[in-house]
């Protein structure tokens, strides 16, 4: 069983048949059980040997926690049917009780009401000192009655007060089998009555019963109260799934998320040759701006520079293929594309706004105290790439691989600091949007052609034929020509002044 067990609470044992009775009910949702026997060191569960009660407790918590309430009611409703049979005595009572029930005199009714559960009580009583045992804690279920028609349930048990909805669950199996025909029960949990003794949950009941008008069969009313538990249990399921789906979300290209989950993605392990635009985009110096950052600032800066550059490449419909330290690399045109055009001038698109945000960006963290904020350099380029799955049957990855990407990362290594480099493929389907600047070509080993280099300058926007002016902020280069400027004209404002000072003294003289 492993040493692990030694950190269990063992003050009191489980029959090995109720562990078991347990992990069969929660079989058909995954390994939440076997997990926590796993944790400890247990393989198979022997029904004639005992166990802590807390790897139950433990299971339940692990419900609880990925399903919610709903989920332990479930299985604890489905728990009371695995022990039927115990309680056969009970069953026998009420059916030789049945013509007292079915009476119109209510005081008879009421009278077999109290009788049957005071018989359902000592049973019960007997089944749970049966099923957990301790030398020092004798657990028993007690009942009181309110009035003719609402008893106080108080049941004392190995378990903790977060298994209160699984013990409901296992009354609401057992009431209405034994008196559902003639009763409608309602099952209210009495939290603020419920009491812990000894580290041990005494849970708080209040049992309802209502006279039936129409009699209805005891098997019929479990199967409908098992099938309102089912679809409670699945909406569960289905929240816990849109969960695990949303944080899936996170690790993978929306696209191919989407398509998981709708069931339209196909998992084999198999490319394929597909123009596509590639981005790279990384932050200049890294190293040594971070230097001059502390630990948590510098996650701040990044985890927004990464949160504004992603939400502005998923608006242009980009495919995230990983962030690799302070680098990030995405591209168009799988798994879906509006058109090599439009692919790549959708990347150029969301260049131009990186670009257009990181300004602001890096006016905002100046102002935060950050001297010397990043400095982004983007390169992009049009060109054929292997698209798909690529991995093992273990896992995959979903990427694109080929020379065409390299080109897209040098163009990036060779971008100036906050600037664009992009390929000739990609700037002939979107010179119409960018000024740019022809830098020298480069070769590159594997790749057979002369890459022609471009330099975004500014963004081009028309409104029909015409030119429309692109107000944005000067740059560092552009402030300091502009004082220049400022200068000059100062001096030739002072210099005529002067002249007109020497032409008016001249004028006086003749």
């Amino acid at each position: 069983m492993g040493n692990d067990l030694k950190e269990l609470d063992n003050r009191v044992m489980l029959s090995g048949k109720a562990l078991l009775a347990t992990i069969s009910t929660m079989g058909d949702f995954g390994d939440l059980a076997s997990n926590v026997l796993q944790r400890y060191g247990i393989g198979e569960i022997d029904e004639n040997l005992t166990y802590p009660y807390e790897l139950r407790s433990l299971i339940h918590e692990a419900t609880l926690k990925r399903y919610g309430p709903d989920a332990l009611r479930a299985f604890g409703f489905a728990h009371g049917e695995n022990f039927k049979s115990l309680f056969e005595d009970i069953y026998r009572q009420r059916d030789n009780m049945g013509a007292n029930f079915a009476s119109n005199d209510y005081k008879i009714n009421v009278a077999a009401l109290g009788k049957l559960m005071a018989l359902y009580v000592r049973l019960n009583d007997k089944f749970t000192k049966s099923v957990a045992s301790s030398p020092d804690t004798i657990f028993h279920n007690t009942m009181e009655r309110l009035s003719d028609t609402e008893f106080k349930w108080k049941s004392f048990n190995a378990m903790k007060h977060y298994q209160s909805p699984f013990l409901e669950g296992v009354l609401t199996y057992q009431f209405t089998n034994v008196f559902g025909e003639y009763w409608k029960i309602t099952i209210v949990y009495n939290q603020s009555e419920s009491a812990l003794i000894n580290g041990f949950a005494e849970e708080c009941f209040t049992i309802s019963f209502k006279k039936r008008l129409n009699f209805k069969s005891a098997d019929v009313l479990i199967s409908n109260t098992r099938s309102k538990y089912r679809e409670k249990l699945f909406k569960s399921v289905l929240v816990e799934l849109d969960s695990l789906s949303h944080q899936l979300g996170k690790y993978l290209p929306p696209q191919i998320h989407d398509a998981i989950f709708s069931g339209e993605y196909d998992t084999e392990i198999k490319t394929r040759r597909k123009k596509l635009t590639i981005f790279f985009s990384d932050i200049k110096n890294f190293t040594s701006t971070s230097e001059g950052l502390q630990p948590e600032d510098l996650t701040k800066y990044l985890n927004e520079y990464f949160s504004e550059m992603t939400q502005i490449a998923l608006d242009q419909g980009a495919t995230i293929d990983k962030y690799i330290g302070d680098a990030m690399m995405v591209f168009f045109g799988d798994p879906e594309s509006k058109g090599e055009k439009e692919d790549a001038r959708a990347c150029v698109e969301m260049a131009l706004k990186m670009q257009e945000r990181m300004e602001e960006l890096q006016e905002k963290w100046r102002n935060e105290g950050f001297a010397d904020p990043f400095q982004v350099r983007m390169g992009i380029n049009t060109g054929y790439c292997n698209v798909g799955n690529f991995g093992s049957d273990q896992r995959l990855t979903y990427t694109i691989i080929g020379g065409e990407v390299n080109v897209a990362q040098r163009l990036e290594g060779n971008a100036d600091s906050n600037g664009i480099l992009m390929s000739y493929e990609t700037y002939a389907h979107a010179q119409d949007m960018i000024e740019v600047e022809e830098r020298e070509a480069i070769k590159m080993k594997g790749i057979s052609r002369e890459i022609k280099v471009f330099s975004v300058v500014e963004r081009k926007s028309k409104v029909g034929n015409e030119k429309k002016e692109i107000k944005k902020k000067p740059t560092k280069r552009e402030l300091s020509e502009i004082e220049r400027i400022k200068k000059d004209v100062a001096l030739v404002k002072n210099n005529v002044e002067d002249l007109n000072k020497k032409m008016d003294a001249v004028l006086k003289k003749l």
